[in-house]
């Protein structure tokens, strides 16, 4: 029996452990997988009370690796990372994520609730699965399969597929914004207080001499939109 001891401060408190349980702790710590928390920030109206968000805090991290263990994940409260952040957060916005990441050691574990908290869209989400993987670790998303997200089947497809669609969309609605058309291909803002009909009796009596309040008066608009006839005329 080793009968050398070690003397540490715990809570102000001297504490004594033999060198070789401190020895297993440390090799316990070092095999088990990491774990990261990804939830909404706190409202900036700042409503909720610190006390109650570490609450939160507390009760996520405790749910999260029950179900990490039960998964059969080796997991421990210290190679857990909660952050506040929200979604639309690319993965290198999130400090402690990174910091996380460059943790990772070969034959580690990365474990994940939700796919979210690997990053903000599917070409996120694969960049930070190929960056994982580049260290030799590995990820894991429970809510998605068993298996470590690289060689899951069909999964990296399918977010490639989507990350694909994700970039046609966003390119095909800045195109949308910069002709004028909405997103379903109609037009931007609200729709025009008079129909074409309407608005070609406007120009005809704008050519016949009328006034733009007598119009405005016949039409029951105002002198602005007779005025933005007018003017589209130009």
């Amino acid at each position: 029996m080793d009968l050398y001891f070690l003397s540490v401060i715990c809570y102000g408190q001297y504490a004594l452990f033999p060198t070789h349980r401190v020895k297993l702790m440390s090799e316990y710590h070092e095999c088990c997988d990491y774990v990261y928390i990804r939830t909404d920030p706190a409202p900036l109206d700042g409503t909720a009370p610190q006390k109650s968000l570490w609450k939160s805090d507390l009760a996520k991290t405790r749910a999260h690796l029950k179900k990490a263990r039960n998964e059969g994940f080796t997991v421990h409260r210290r190679r857990t990372v909660i952050e506040r952040v929200g979604p639309a957060v690319a993965a290198s916005g999130r400090p402690k994520f990174v910091k996380l990441l460059r943790k990772l050691r070969p034959y580690t574990g990365l474990v994940v609730w939700h796919i979210d908290a690997l990053g903000r869209d599917a070409g996120d989400i694969l960049k930070t699965i190929r960056a994982v993987n580049a260290r030799g670790a590995e990820v894991y998303c429970m809510a998605v399969s068993d298996d470590e997200l690289s060689i899951a089947p069909g999964f990296e497809e399918t977010m490639k597929e989507l990350a694909l669609l994700e970039r046609s969309v966003d390119k095909w609605r800045r195109a949308a914004d910069r002709s004028g058309r909405g997103v379903a291909g109609g037009r931007v803002g609200r729709p025009p207080s008079l129909d074409e009909a309407a608005q070609a009796k406007v120009r005809a009596g704008l050519q016949a001499g009328e006034t733009v309040s007598d119009l405005a008066r016949h039409h029951n608009t105002s002198r602005q939109t007779i005025l933005r006839i007018r003017d589209a005329e130009k």
